[in-house]
C-alpha cells in the first residue's frame, strides 16, 4: 500500500473519530436541557462541560489499553480496534431516551455512553500519530504527522456541517424534538473506516523491525512508567498549553458567543467553520515549518506569543464587537494550529519504538484529559464566578510558563 493512500486512511479515520466526538460539544445547549434539565440554562451547560470532561477522564484508561495493544500486536491493530470501538457509543447518544422520558437513569446511561466514548477516542489520535510517524521518513513527520491533528479541524468542520444541513431542513420543533439525534447516528459509518484499516493498510516499518529482531516489549506499560516516567511528565507539561489552546477555540467559545455575548447562532456556526478551515491549512503549515526550523524552536516561539497576545484576545471577545472577535477568533486559531501542527512528531520522537504507542498513549491522553477535557468547565467556572472571561489567561499563562519549562528537559529519541 502506497504512503500517500496509508495518510489518507488514517486522516479520513480520524476526521470521522473526531466528527463523533465533537457533536457533543456542538449539541452541549440541547444536551443539557434533555438530560441534564434546570431552570437556568447556563447551569445544565455547565453540567454537560463537566459530562464533556469526564468523557476525556477516561481517555488515559483507552490509552493504556490501546497503547498497550499497539506495541504488543501493532499499531494497525490499535489503530482499528479503537475506531470501531468509537462507532458504537456515538450511534447510542442518538437513541438514549431522555431525561423526561426515564429520568435520572437518562443522565446515569448518558454518563456511561461519554465514558465509553472516552475510551475509544483514547486509543484513535495517538495510534493515529503512531502509525503516521512510522509510515514516514525524518524529514518529513512534521508535515505528515500534522495531517492527523488537521484531520481534527476536518472533523470538526463536517460535525458543524453535518448539524447545520439537518437544522436546516428540519422546522425548530422538528428538531429540537428529534432531529438533534441525526448527526450521532450518522456516526456509525466510521465502522467502515475501522474495517478497511484492519483490512487493507499494511503494519508500520518500524513496528515489524522491532517485532523480527525479538525487542517487543514484554510489559509496555510496565517499561513506560519504570523507565520513561520523567518523559511522559515532561509531555504532559509541553502538552498542556496547546490543548486548553485548542478546547477553549473549538468548543468552548462556540457556547460562549452564544450564551454569554448573545450573537446568533447561525452567525457564531459559521465562524467556528471558517476558523476549522483556517486551522487545518494553517495546521499542515505549522508540520511542515517544524520539518525545516525544528520543532524545540517552533514551540518556544509559540508560547512566547501565546502569553504576550491572551490577554488582548480574551478582552476582545469579552467585551469587543463581532468584527473584533472574528479576529481575534482567528488569531487564537493561528496559535492552536501552530502548537498543535508540529506537536505529533515531536512528541512521538520522545520515546524509543518499542513503547512509543503506549507511553504516547499514556502521556497525552493523560494531558488532554486534564488540559483539555476540563477546559470548557474550568472556563465556564471562571466566568460563572467572576463573571468575565478575562481571568481565564492566568491559568493560560500558567500553562505556557509550565509547558516553556518542559521544553528545557526533551530529548529526541527518534532513532530508537
Amino acid at each position: 500500500m502506497n504512503r500517500c493512500k496509508l495518510i489518507l486512511t488514517s486522516a479520513i479515520a480520524n476526521a470521522f473519530e473526531w466528527y463523533d466526538y465533537v457533536l457533543f460539544g456542538h449539541f452541549a445547549s440541547i444536551i443539557g436541557l434533555k438530560f441534564f434539565p434546570d431552570s437556568d440554562p447556563k447551569t445544565s451547560t455547565l453540567h454537560v462541560f463537566l459530562v464533556f470532561a469526564v468523557g476525556y477522564l477516561m481517555r488515559p484508561l483507552g490509552g493504556i489499553f490501546f497503547g498497550v495493544l499497539g506495541d504488543k500486536f501493532g499499531r494497525r491493530t490499535a489503530l482499528s480496534a479503537s475506531v470501531i470501538c468509537m462507532s458504537l457509543p456515538t450511534a447510542l447518544i442518538g437513541i438514549l431516551p431522555t431525561y423526561d422520558d426515564i429520568g435520572i437513569a437518562a443522565t446515569i446511561s448518558m454518563i456511561l455512553v461519554r465514558m465509553l466514548q472516552g475510551l475509544s477516542m483514547g486509543g484513535a489520535l495517538t495510534g493515529s500519530i503512531s502509525f503516521l510517524i512510522e509510515h514516514t521518513g525524518k524529514n518529513y513527520r512534521g508535515l505528515n504527522a500534522s495531517i492527523s491533528m488537521a484531520s481534527i479541524c476536518i472533523g470538526l468542520l463536517l460535525g458543524s456541517m453535518v448539524s447545520y444541513i439537518v437544522k436546516y431542513f428540519l422546522s425548530p420543533e422538528q428538531f429540537y424534538d428529534w432531529g438533534w439525534r441525526l448527526p450521532f447516528l450518522f456516526g456509525i459509518f466510521i465502522l467502515f473506516a475501522g474495517i478497511y484499516i484492519r483490512k487493507h493498510t499494511n503494519e508500520t516499518p518500524m513496528f515489524e523491525n522491532v517485532r523480527n529482531s525479538g525487542n517487543i516489549a514484554i510489559s509496555p506499560l510496565k517499561t513506560a512508567f519504570s523507565v520513561y516516567w520523567f518523559d511522559m511528565l515532561i509531555s504532559i507539561f509541553i502538552n498542556s498549553t496547546g490543548s486548553v489552546i485548542f478546547y477553549l477555540q473549538t468548543i468552548y467559545l462556540i457556547s460562549f458567543l452564544k450564551i454569554n455575548r448573545g450573537f446568533n447562532e447561525d452567525i457564531v456556526a459559521n465562524l467556528a467553520n471558517y476558523c476549522y478551515v483556517i486551522m487545518a491549512a494553517v495546521t499542515l503549515l505549522a508540520g511542515w515549518v517544524s520539518d525545516i526550523i525544528g520543532r524545540r524552536k517552533i514551540f518556544v516561539i509559540n508560547l512566547i506569543m501565546i502569553i504576550i497576545l491572551c490577554p488582548f484576545l480574551m478582552k476582545t471577545i469579552e467585551s469587543g464587537s463581532f468584527l473584533a472577535i472574528i479576529i481575534a477568533q482567528i488569531v487564537l486559531g493561528v496559535l492552536a494550529a501552530f502548537y498543535i501542527g508540529p506537536e505529533p512528531a515531536l512528541q512521538a520522537e520522545f520515546y524509543p519504538t518499542n513503547i512509543r504507542n503506549t507511553a504516547l498513549s499514556v502521556s497525552y491522553n493523560t494531558a488532554t484529559s486534564i488540559f483539555g477535557g476540563l477546559t470548557p468547565f474550568i472556563i465556564e467556572f471562571i466566568v460563572q464566578k467572576t463573571g468575565s472571561i478575562v481571568y481565564c489567561i492566568y491559568y493560560i499563562i500558567g500553562c505556557a510558563v509550565l509547558g516553556l519549562g518542559a521544553l528545557c528537559f526533551y530529548k529526541d529519541r527518534s532513532n530508537l
